[in-house]
């Protein structure tokens, strides 16, 4: 499933005017199949306010109005601007309204608004199709600052067209306000701006509808991650061994961050991995093996990976980073590692290193993938974070091209960028695991899948989804306020099947 900008978006549209389809059949399309979604939670005491701006989205909830009406149901049609402004699609909409002898209100002055205040007084739901996915980063009209607030103290159910108003399609930002949606009815595609930034708050719960517009019309590799998507978890062989499995080494932890890397060790045992051994440093040695899995191997470094140990290791994937801290130099060891021919992943910590020696990634021809945070992505490429926040695609992007890595940028919906510009928006996962060690667990995941033969990319796509599904199974029973990272370990053996 593609994931678009509203640009392309308009593009698909076009497209599909051209190949035969009348936008105001797209249309009526659109605004059917929302009254549908919509109608699901309806009874014969329902009252609708359906807010309708100038443009296309308007329209949508001029059609939506009517297919209720027509349904039996009672509903309270507003228009948001004067009926000369509404766009050609709006206007033969509005007219079969008319001709149906349907009312229609103008919200002209605040007399028009204190009605709607007090319609929204006795209504059960408000669905706002005011602004579509096109706005752009200019002031809104006072006059509907003034709606959105209204909205946004309705305390029932909110229901947004393809995107809340106020919300920028594109990056996912507000202009200064916007609604929160319970619930958004998103046409065709994502929409970027759905997923990115305040994007998820926003929308609340998103459906998805299709109206039969043709998503590989356009040159496109933005990607919304389903299951099916994955190459991962793979049928085992009976006449195996433990080596076919993975051997991964798992550079970790120092004194006051130990259980980084018993976590990274976890993620990566169960999530398949066939062997795993921990390198920390000596003076946490006893506290790690107290503590650490008894499958695991626990070793120590003085920091030089070129010891006899490390290197003779049957090692497939290594993992580097997970509390390492920042006292000690690892940027010769991540030097070191970018010479190898094994795929290297590199968490936390690591990512603080390696901003030191980044120019050796250009050179390297080992596979590498990075699971930076915003923050660390914002040291590593010496961007500040609010320029990242307007454009995290491009500057995504264009790291994992230049530097041949694959990058995994973490958020509510975790962006995995590969080598080739090809981009993945993950579907899983929830707020509460915002909390500390859930990238441990994430980083050892992903080195334990990429030890079972999985190539890097496809690895990180796995291990970010089966990470959030696991945070979702253990949400779904249990709640959010009590999930921690070892919620997460518990967890996957319901997921990863």
């Amino acid at each position: 499933m593609k994931v678009v900008t509203p640009k392309e978006m308009a593009v698909m549209d076009r497209h599909a005017v051209a190949a035969g389809t009348p936008s105001i059949e797209l249309m009526e399309r659109a605004g059917h199949a929302c009254a549908e979604v919509i109608k699901v939670d309806l009874d014969e005491k329902a009252q609708i306010i359906i807010l309708c701006g100038p443009g296309n989205n308007g329209g949508d909830g001029l059609v939506i109005g009517r297919s209720l009406i027509e349904d039996g149901y009672t509903v309270h049609l507003f228009l948001t601007a004067d009926r000369e402004k509404l766009s050609e699609d709006s206007q033969i909409s509005l007219k079969r309204l008319e001709d149906k002898n349907i009312p229609i209100r103008t919200l002209q002055d605040d007399a028009d608004l204190e009605d709607l205040s007090l319609i929204m007084k006795r209504a059960t739901h408000v669905v706002d199709a005011i602004f579509g996915t096109g706005l752009v980063d200019k002031e809104i009209p006072a006059s509907y600052n003034r709606i959105f607030d209204l909205v946004n103290d309705f305390d029932r159910e909110k229901i947004a067209i393809d995107i809340p108003s106020g919300l920028r399609g594109d990056i996912g930002l507000t202009i200064g306000n916007g609604i929160f949606a319970d619930k958004t009815i998103v046409i065709q595609n994502y929409k970027t701006g759905c997923l990115l930034n305040d994007g998820p708050d926003y929308t609340g719960d998103t459906i998805l509808i299709d109206i039969g517009i043709d998503e590989n019309s356009i040159p496109n590799e933005k990607y919304y991650t389903q299951e099916s998507d994955l190459k991962f978890p793979q049928k085992r062989k009976k006449n195996t061994h433990k080596y076919d499995y993975g051997s991964v080494v798992v550079i970790a932890g120092s004194k006051g961050m130990s259980g980084a890397g018993i976590l990274s060790i976890e993620g990566a045992l169960k999530s398949g991995g066939g062997l795993v051994t921990c390198y920390v440093p000596q003076d946490i040695y006893i506290p790690v093996v107290a503590r650490a899995p008894a499958e695991a191997l626990i070793k120590t470094y003085d920091c030089n990976i070129t010891s006899d140990d490390i290197k003779h290791d049957r090692k497939k994937v290594i993992l580097i980073g997970p509390g390492i801290g920042r006292a000690k130099n690892y940027s010769f060891i991540l030097e070191h590692l970018l010479e190898g021919s094994l795929p290297v992943v590199i968490d936390a910590d690591g990512i603080h290193h390696l901003a030191v020696v980044v120019d050796s990634l250009k050179e390297s021809k080992t596979p590498v993938v990075i699971t930076p945070h915003f923050a660390e992505f914002s040291k590593l490429i010496d961007v500040p974070r609010e320029d990242i926040l307007k454009d995290p695609i491009g500057y995504g992007q264009k790291f994992a091209m230049e530097y041949q890595v694959v990058v995994v940028l973490k958020g509510y919906r975790t962006m995995i960028f590969g080598t080739n510009g090809e981009i993945w928006f993950n579907s899983t996962g929830n707020p509460g695991m915002a909390t500390g060690g859930s990238g441990d667990v994430l980083a050892g995941m992903i080195a334990g899948i990429a030890g079972q033969n999985v190539n890097l990319f496809e690895a990180a796509r796995a291990g970010v989804f089966y990470h959030g599904k696991a945070g979702d199974y253990y949400a779904e029973h249990f709640g959010q306020s009590t999930l921690t990272a070892h919620s997460i370990i518990e967890s996957l053996k319901y997921v990863l099947k």
